[in-house]
């Protein structure tokens, strides 16, 4: 996930931002959504930094990044995916990435826990899932054939070109890497009563 500022939010860095956040300034920011990866990984960081942030849900990215390059919202979060074409074009800002290392493919983008924020990690994920009372050989065969479509030098390319790391291993490591995600970010809901607008 990538934070971007509007060209006319006045925020060039991501160190300008946490300065003049500390100071009390308020500043909004908006997502696909509330409870999506990028509303939780904001929420976090707001609420370890001490910051007043307001979050704007929005119903999807191509809306997100609309506004954002209006200048209608000063601040997006969003997946690599989706604001790349924007940050190439000079349409917005990159601050920072919310992943634990650079992107190979935004180098010049510094990561949040490289800005301030030690150890400060959330990154986007996708994965193949499939019912749960799938059968163990079903499961397996499906594995196989989908790591061996994702090593193909072709899906391999397309992928690296919007930001997205290959990590293709077994159902048991998927399903331990699932209950860690949810630990956190289920705590996170939990503890700050983070629930859908009624």
């Amino acid at each position: 996930m990538v934070l971007v500022a509007s060209k006319n939010s006045g925020i060039t860095s991501f160190k300008q931002l946490v300065d003049q956040s500390k100071t009390g300034k308020q500043f909004s920011y908006g997502s696909i959504g509330i409870g999506s990866l990028g509303h939780l990984a904001m929420a976090r960081l707001a609420k370890q930094a001490g910051f007043d942030w307001n979050h704007i849900p929005y119903r999807g990215g191509g809306p997100l990044m609309q506004d954002v390059l209006g200048g209608q919202v000063q601040l997006a979060i969003g997946s690599e995916f989706l604001v790349k074409p924007h940050i190439d074009s000079g349409g917005v800002i990159p601050l920072v990435i919310t992943t634990a290392k650079r992107s190979p493919e935004l180098p010049n983008v510094p990561t949040i826990s490289e800005s301030g924020f030690p150890g400060f990690n959330a990154p986007a994920w996708w994965a193949v899932l499939a019912p749960g009372k799938t059968p163990l050989a079903i499961v397996n065969a499906m594995n196989q054939s989908v790591t061996k479509a994702l090593k193909t030098p072709a899906v391999a390319s397309k992928l690296k070109s919007q930001g997205i790391e290959i990590v293709a291993g077994n159902p048991e490591a998927l399903r331990d890497f699932i209950g860690k995600q949810i630990a956190v970010w289920g705590k996170f809901v939990i503890e700050n009563n983070i629930k859908e607008a009624q």
